[in-house]
């Protein structure tokens, strides 16, 4: 896995997801809490105030579906790309985990297991994020090149 793949992929999507709950989001949920405990809350509130027009032009399943979305995108793609030539067993299970997390979680709200309201937009997130980081992994391994013996003894 390469230091490019690394930032776009996996912490950009990241980064993006955080600033829409930062900048766009309820200020009551517990990572403000957080936020002031570490003094942001005045430069939070100054980011917040200053996209504070655009809130209604950004749709609901942004704000409340994508962020989570990119975490899924975000952990499977690292996960796909960092095991892509390990053993099958491993490749299901470390890549598997981050999507039946966020899907079985989103399934438990509807019997109530999970605390929370189920969407089925935030199913739709996780799945088209799913599909998306195996693509990306699966692209991202085709075209880097691969590290064999000869090339890890060649002189640079």
């Amino acid at each position: 896995m390469t230091g490019r793949y690394f930032l776009l992929v996996v912490v950009l999507p990241i980064v993006v997801g955080g600033l829409i709950y930062i900048l766009f989001r309820t200020d009551t949920l517990l990572m403000f809490q957080w936020a002031e405990a570490i003094s942001l809350t005045d430069l939070i509130n100054r980011g917040r105030a200053s996209v504070a027009t655009l809130q209604p032009l950004i749709p609901e399943f942004v704000l409340f579906s994508v962020p989570d979305g990119v975490w899924v995108f975000s952990a499977t793609a690292f996960f796909a790309r960092l095991w892509h030539d390990g053993p099958l067993w491993m490749r299901i299970g470390w890549i598997g985990a981050v999507p039946a997390m966020a899907i079985g979680g989103e399934l438990g709200q509807i019997i109530g297991l999970v605390p929370g309201t189920f969407d089925i937009f935030d199913m739709i997130a996780y799945t088209a994020a799913t599909l998306g980081a195996l693509w990306v992994a699966r692209w991202s391994a085709s075209t880097s090149p691969r590290l064999t013996p000869q090339t890890a003894a060649a002189p640079p």
